[in-house]
């Protein structure tokens, strides 16, 4: 058994800061979403990789960055906010983006290895299994049904 977890869950949010004009601020903590905020960031994170392949959507690709960029952006005076320029708003969406995909990685990580314990290998057999030596039986399946005799066209 292994002594440590698979996966650690707090329920004290420890959210991220980001400092601008050298005035730190919070940025969400991938581990604060619900699961409808969830799924909304993943649409759009792929609709800014949908409109930037398209130059003519700079202007919806704009609005989109600075829809994400504000949700993002926790207590940001809206002052403050009108300052940062596209690319700053981008750059505060790549930086969550970042940190939701750790967040994701890490669960993923935690069902692989829960996952590795539940498949049947020579080392760990299922439950009730007994582990047996290779054998030299071929294990391909046989054909169900029809004719092993070839059709003519």
């Amino acid at each position: 058994m292994a002594k440590d977890p698979i996966l650690d869950l707090n329920t004290l949010i420890e959210r991220p800061k980001i400092a601008i004009d050298g005035t730190p601020y919070e940025i969400l903590s991938p581990e604060e979403l619900s699961i409808l905020d969830s799924q909304c960031f993943t649409f759009w994170g792929g609709e800014i990789e949908r409109l930037s392949e398209d130059k003519d959507k700079g202007a919806e690709l704009s609005s989109l960055i600075d829809t994400v960029a504000r949700k993002v952006l926790v207590g940001v005076p809206p002052k403050v906010f009108a300052k940062l320029t596209g690319a700053q708003k981008f750059r505060v969406v790549e930086v969550f983006t970042v940190l939701l995909l750790r967040d994701k990685m890490g669960a993923v990580g935690a069902v692989a290895q829960v996952m590795k314990g539940l498949v049947p290998s020579p080392k760990n057999p299922s439950i009730g299994e007994k582990s047996f030596p290779a054998s030299s039986a071929s294990s391909a399946e046989i054909p169900a049904g029809g004719s092993a005799k070839r059709r003519r066209r």
